[in-house]
């Protein structure tokens, strides 16, 4: 092994220091556009969840049994479960269906229907923003004030105009003073000036409309009920013993869900994004195999001769051919590592600093563990196989061949 190693060593100082410079360099650059590519998937994964978490689930979520409409007594059952320790925040909102309406012109004439989405949301204001900050993205206009009539805000996706919606229809450019009409699915319509339009790049929060709860509660004719019931912790790996605990200290069936469950949608997301990161990790690699393989033939074909003369003068060929698997494993792990570098000090560095600019948000490259001993793992593999052919082909060779 010293003597592989020493020759590996001499090889690599005597040799061309521009050929050594490239080959490092591209072998960098191929696990850097790996990781790169890996940590973007990650990254919108990432994002994807935040603005799930932050505007719409938290990290857990009560909602009713099946077959009800409400959560009764929801006012007792938080009184309940706020002393848990990882609680940081709890509220209570409630929902209606309803259709908007929106008459540009005051005339009666093409009026701008919006039926889908989030519906209309009635929320506390003096706590809702401690749960889910919907206040921080509001660009135009106001938030909302307490036990305020008539008001509301809208998502950006329901008031039309803002970029892009998934939504097919929309108000069609609703701004902060206009009126709009709300048609609830018992019946009732009332009239809101809009005092704010917000955008968390959440379309199933973005296409909501939010109300004061006392408002809703009049329209509704509800008393402490609720629609849901949020609640942020301290730390998303708590989730599930806060579950538990909310099931052993109040004796309700309510349907409780953890954040991991809510976001099924993301995990299917992620798989897809995690098949297509191994196919680009296993195609990389076989092109790092590939430098490699390239690199260390043609050295061994300009060495050929002094090949047969290590081999005419006893050196083993086993020590020979170590020596250029070493070499070829120096070439991978270098460039491996200045990969590694560049990703985790500077180009992540630089996105922390200046995000990405998504659609379902601000978004920051991230290296999964995994991803990286995968691609840590797949391109040794490489690195050894593009070694170990082209230096067993030549090496086993007779001297006699050797030397012509």
């Amino acid at each position: 092994m010293k003597l592989s190693i020493f020759l590996a060593y001499k090889t690599i100082l005597r040799g061309d220091k521009g050929s050594l410079a490239l080959t490092i360099f591209i072998l960098l650059s191929v696990f850097l556009n790996l990781l790169f590519i890996d940590s973007i998937f990650a990254g919108i994964a990432r994002t994807m969840d935040n603005g799930r978490i932050n505007y719409q689930y938290g990290e857990v979520i009560i909602e009713p049994k099946e077959g009800d409409e409400y959560i009764k007594n929801a006012r007792e059952f938080i009184d309940k479960i706020k002393d848990y320790e990882h609680i940081k925040s709890i509220t209570s909102r409630i929902r209606a269906g309803a259709t908007l309406f929106y008459d540009k012109n005051n005339d009666g004439r093409d009026v701008a229907m919006f039926g889908g989405g989030g519906g209309v949301i009635g929320v506390d204001t003096e706590i809702d923003n401690d749960v889910l900050d919907i206040r921080s993205t509001v660009f135009e206009g106001r938030y909302l004030k307490k036990d305020e009539i008539g008001k509301a805000i809208i998502g950006a996706d329901a008031a039309g105009g803002y970029g892009t919606s998934p939504f097919p229809f929309d108000l069609e450019g609703v701004k902060v003073g206009d009126k709009i009409d709300v048609q609830f699915k018992n019946g009732i319509s009332r009239e809101y000036e809009i005092v704010g339009i917000f955008k968390t790049r959440n379309f199933d929060v973005d296409s909501a409309v939010f109300v004061t709860k006392k408002d809703l509660n009049s329209i509704l004719d509800s008393h402490g009920e609720a629609s849901e019931i949020i609640v942020r912790l301290d730390d998303r790996n708590n989730s599930q013993k806060a579950i538990d605990f909310f099931k052993s200290v109040a004796n309700v069936d309510y349907e409780m869900a953890d954040w991991h469950e809510k976001l099924e949608f993301g995990r299917s997301i992620n798989k897809s994004f995690d098949m297509i990161g191994n196919i680009l990790r296993v195609i990389g690699s076989i092109v790092a195999g590939l430098v490699i393989f390239i690199i260390i033939f043609v050295d061994i074909i300009n060495r050929r001769k002094q090949i047969g003369i290590m081999k005419a003068i006893g050196v083993p060929q086993m020590y020979i051919m170590l020596s250029y698997i070493i070499r070829g494993m120096f070439y991978t792990f270098t460039g491996m590592l200045f990969g590694y570098l560049i990703m985790k000090y500077g180009v992540i560095s630089y996105f922390t600093i200046n995000p990405i600019d998504f659609p379902m948000g601000w978004m920051v490259p991230v290296i999964k563990p995994e991803s990286l001993k995968s691609s840590i793992v797949l391109f040794t593999i490489a690195g050894f196989i593009g070694s170990f052919l082209p230096t067993i082909r030549e090496v086993r060779k007779k001297i006699l061949e050797l030397m012509k």
